[in-house]
């Protein structure tokens, strides 16, 4: 257990213990057993939870119920429905809950859970009486809790994780206003694996999903917990312009809401903006540049702890070693050996480094060029001398990476340029830059088997801004199937759903050619990663009013497109 939890040490073994007497039911999922981390992301959430007091809580997987007690107390709520599987290992611990005098718990019939059957639990008292859906008011009166962190990432015969699965339905639930949100939209959450977290709150552009799309549409979501087990992974290729300038705006935030984080429970970024920004200060004052970096490589910090050991090594008034004065030992040393490649892997990337900030910088002046051009109080030749100008930088910018070897650089370049473009919108594009705190951080000896997970705070948008029927939502996860599976990387793959689509429906979506909304004059230069809520939906609508489209039914009948969202997807998960 970790250090700096010794309230947790106890619980954590008693529970080890007692669950290892049934561990092949126990390792199905992953669950939570801190008692600090419980208390410690409850501080975070608790004065928005204030008005779910006396609610029903809908608790999905509650394990030993440790997290589900805790937000319970915090809640008081009406009844507290409990859903775990008939033959879980789990149950002793929750019918403890169950059989307390004046028990609020109640076990949920799960099979029926799936089913799921509104009518008949607000007849028996269990759910209160459901308002309408076109209510704009999220449903206050229910509180939906999960646990989706099964150790069988996937259901057999699909490629996707469980947790986009879920995700995938719940959102749908959310856009059709069925199952538990028949009231109205209802705040979820949501322990999940941390491996899934990249897909759903992406820190990238790169990682933006088809799924992540669909949660933007429909819900705001927040990472209250996380781990530094995986999300170096998410953010490695994170442009660190971009990373400190968005963690900048979130200590600021935090600073002026009053929200602190207790050491322990800071993340490396976290960690790491700090640092930088006492030492931009510390330059600032000296009267020094401050340094900029586009990306953290992984090897970075294996290059500082081989340099710090060969530091006595010695070099000429250049800096380079000359092998033949250095003895032979530290010479056929592996580890100094390994710390000349990456010296030089160091030297080369800080010179690609320098030309993909320069490139970005002209990006930039292109970028505000078109934002110029595109404004409506500028007379023609106006325009026309701005669009020329940019044409001309753009000219420059192709120029300079036709002269660099390989693909290296232009991949770079490319990336970080759509990352700063979706970050420098108004508002960002991604959800991740819309936090207003940063996440805790958990340590996997916080929950049981061994493994990071993360809770999101879901909180469907009221009302919708973008309301689809239910051929519409069809047909837009047939639409983001087609995107996210075309390698050209861009809207021509509507042509994949039906000829002749991207000629007949782009030009209906303003949008998409419009860069004060987030798209491109030239549209083969918006890739799909970069699409926001308002095209998806646009481009959506567009169809449905494009006379010869082919009948919905007939997509259907064809089947290649709905055997695409089957393989990508998965069948609707039931059970488990």
């Amino acid at each position: 257990m970790a250090k700096s939890f010794p309230a947790a040490s106890n619980l954590y073994i008693q529970l080890s213990k007692s669950l290892r007497s049934n561990l092949s039911n126990v390792k199905r999922r992953t669950d939570i057993v801190s008692p600090q981390l419980c208390d410690d992301a409850l501080a975070r959430l608790a004065p928005s939870l204030q008005k779910y007091k006396g609610c029903t809580i809908i608790d999905i997987n509650p394990g030993i119920g440790l997290w589900s007690s805790k937000i319970h107390d915090l809640v008081k709520p009406r009844q507290h429905l409990l859903a775990e599987p008939p033959s879980s290992t789990f149950l002793r611990h929750l019918e403890s809950l169950v059989k307390k005098p004046s028990s609020r718990y109640k076990l949920l019939d799960w099979p029926k859970l799936e089913a799921w059957e509104p009518d008949r639990y607000v007849a028996e008292g269990l759910l209160p009486a459901l308002n309408p859906h076109d209510s704009t008011e999220p449903n206050q009166s229910i509180l939906f809790l999960a646990n989706t962190a099964y150790s069988a990432h996937q259901y057999a015969g699909s490629s996707t994780p469980r947790t986009h699965l879920k995700l995938l339905c719940w959102a749908s639930d959310i856009a059709n206003g069925v199952t538990f949100h028949a009231g109205g939209p209802v705040r979820m959450l949501l322990w999940c694996p941390e491996k899934d977290v990249a897909s759903i709150l992406p820190r990238t552009i790169r990682n933006r999903t088809k799924l992540s799309l669909l949660m933007e549409m429909t819900c705001k979501i927040e990472e209250i917990v996380s781990s530094d087990e995986l999300v170096s992974a998410r953010q490695k290729k994170r442009d660190q312009v971009v990373e400190l300038d968005s963690g900048k705006r979130v200590a600021k935030l935090m600073g002026e809401s009053g929200v602190s984080i207790p050491p322990e429970r800071e993340t490396t970024l976290q960690k790491h903006i700090k640092e930088v920004v006492g030492q931009s200060k510390s330059k600032r004052a000296a009267g020094e540049a401050e340094a900029t970096s586009t990306r953290a490589r992984g090897w970075h910090e294996e290059l500082e702890e081989l340099g710090e050991k060969f530091k006595d090594v010695p070099t000429d008034s250049k800096g380079r070693y000359i092998l033949r004065r250095i003895p032979t030992e530290i010479v056929e040393d592996p580890n100094f050996v390994r710390f000349l490649e990456l010296t030089r892997n160091f030297k080369h990337a800080q010179k690609q480094t320098v030309l993909i900030e320069e490139l970005l910088q002209q990006q930039a002046e292109v970028d505000a060029l078109d934002l110029q051009a595109h404004a409506s109080d500028l007379n023609e030749s106006e325009r026309m001398t701005a669009l020329a100008k940019a044409q001309q930088i753009k000219k420059q910018i192709q120029d300079k990476l036709e002269d660099t070897k390989g693909h290296a650089t232009r991949d770079e370049f490319e990336f970080f340029k759509h990352d700063r473009k979706a970050y420098a919108s108004n508002p960002p594009l991604l959800m991740w830059d819309h936090r207003r705190a940063e996440p805790l951080k958990a340590y996997k000896e916080e929950f049981y088997p061994e493994k990071p997970l993360s809770l999101l705070d879901v909180q469907p948008r009221h009302p919708l801004p973008y309301r689809l029927s239910g051929a519409q939502l069809l047909f837009f996860r047939m639409l983001t199937t087609a995107l996210w599976q075309n390698r050209g990387d861009n809207l021509t793959a509507l042509d994949r759903i039906a000829p002749g689509a991207f000629d007949a429906v782009t030009p209906n979506v303003p949008a998409l050619t419009d860069p004060t909304r987030g798209g491109e004059r030239n549209i083969l230069d918006l890739t799909i990663h970069r699409l926001t809520p308002e095209m998806a939906y646009g481009l959506t609508k567009a169809w449905f009013d494009w006379p010869l489209r082919p009948n919905l039914g007939d997509l259907i009948h064809a089947g290649s497109l709905v055997d695409d969202i089957q393989a990508d997807e998965g069948v609707r998960p039931r059970g488990r």
